[in-house]
């Protein structure tokens, strides 16, 4: 397919910018702050994502542009082969880019004629959209970044079928792909040790790290005005919070805290029925939904599941971490903080590249000895504060935009 040209605007107003997404909730909350400051600092902005996830960017007041398959991370039903694919889940994100999502973004661009491209670094159709178009682009990493040479071995076949398909030069090395602007939302000390320099890269501060915290979510404002024991949050997350390997580690975690002296909050999921869950030891307390911006900054300890995006939370909230990794990058991820030594993993099978969590086997006395290492030692704590700083260090979220605004020479 021949590269397609869009025109600037002749007015030489300003830029007109496209933003596309993985249809996952964590993918949003890393997008939204860029498209709302892009958007503040009087660009022209859309966003481009699955039609029925795409509600999510709409509510936020932003113009929607809807994309490929109508699919979601979290519900396994809307796309069959995305979830039960075998193998490395980065090949499927490139496979899901060519249902669609690519002849979508050209037909939208020759109405919204978009001036630079930010694609989700998981969300390959902007990139082969903006090679296609011939205009400036960057990658936004929505969580720890997947250097080169990982994404090479993971995912260079699909990305060589996809590349093909629209008559684009062979980039099997990913050089030309990783030559673009990456967006990092984190300090070289998350850095994962396998990766490499980039030939452009733009390292920032995410908002959370700037903004106050929020009021007390509904019906916890008495629990977390208590401080006679320290407060643990439990959370899954989005994806694979309505599980059934979900209700088994939460179960090994009441269990697990059901005689500590601490008090337990624990997310279960939107449409999760707490009587599921029977009779619960007195120190534990269910919401189906909290933001962790609001509650983390009131914890001691937080046990997750490793996703990134509530990682932030906790690092900009001072709080040690007990990881479950259950899949996606969350193996790898909770292996490079716990070496970091921000908290305890509680990888409990090795399944390469990393350990991860057979939730079955999980055993409610390891998680307990977790808990109890990350509240008595304070070296973990430490090591966070240590992070925070370097986080704090980092330019905020403006400077981005200004960065952005010089890969069009405008």
């Amino acid at each position: 397919m021949p590269r397609i040209d869009i025109k600037n605007r002749a007015d030489g107003g300003d830029m007109r910018i496209l933003f596309t997404c993985v249809p996952g909730t964590a993918h949003f909350h890393a997008m939204v702050p860029l498209v709302r400051a892009a958007e503040a600092a009087g660009h022209e902005v859309a966003v481009a994502t699955a039609e029925t996830f795409g509600a999510a960017f709409t509510r936020e007041g932003f113009r929607l542009l809807p994309c490929g398959a109508d699919w979601s991370q979290s519900d396994a039903s809307s796309l069959p082969q995305f979830h039960q694919r075998k193998g490395p889940q980065i090949g499927a994100f490139a496979e899901v880019a060519g249902m669609g999502m690519v002849d979508g973004l050209l037909a939208h661009a020759s109405r919204f004629e978009p001036e630079l491209i930010v694609w989700d670094a998981m969300e390959f159709g902007g990139w082969v959209a903006a090679e296609l178009l011939g205009v400036p682009q960057a990658a936004a990493a929505s969580a720890m970044g997947t250097p080169r040479p990982i994404m090479q071995a993971m995912a260079s076949a699909e990305l060589a079928e996809l590349t093909a398909r629209y008559g684009l030069a062979p980039d099997p090395e990913l050089r030309r792909m990783f030559s673009h602007l990456y967006l990092h939302r984190k300090p070289r000390t998350l850095d994962l040790p396998y990766g490499e320099p980039l030939e452009q890269e733009f390292r920032y501060r995410p908002a959370m790290f700037d903004e106050p915290t929020p009021p007390p979510p509904d019906g916890l404002s008495e629990l977390l005005g208590s401080r006679e024991q320290p407060l643990v949050h439990l959370s899954l997350g989005t994806t694979f919070v309505g599980t059934p390997a979900a209700r088994a580690v939460n179960r090994a975690v009441f269990t697990a805290l059901a005689d500590e002296p601490v008090r337990l909050v624990a997310s279960i999921g939107r449409s999760a029925d707490p009587e599921d869950y029977g009779t619960l030891p007195p120190n534990v307390r269910l919401v189906r939904y909290v933001d962790h911006r609001a509650l983390l900054p009131h914890c001691a300890a937080f046990i997750s599941h490793g996703s990134f995006s509530s990682i932030l939370v906790a690092i900009a909230s001072g709080v040690p971490l007990c990881l479950l990794p259950m899949g996606a990058d969350q193996p790898v991820v909770s292996m490079h903080l716990a070496n970091l030594g921000l908290g305890v993993n509680l990888a409990n099978v090795h399944r390469p590249p990393a350990p991860s969590l057979d939730a079955q086997a999980l055993n409610p006395d390891d998680v307990r000895s977790a808990v109890r290492t990350v509240l008595d030692e304070s070296k973990y704590a430490d090591a966070v504060s240590y992070v925070q700083d370097d986080f704090r260090r980092l330019p905020a979220l403006p400077a981005v935009i200004d960065r952005l605004e010089r890969l069009t020479d405008r």
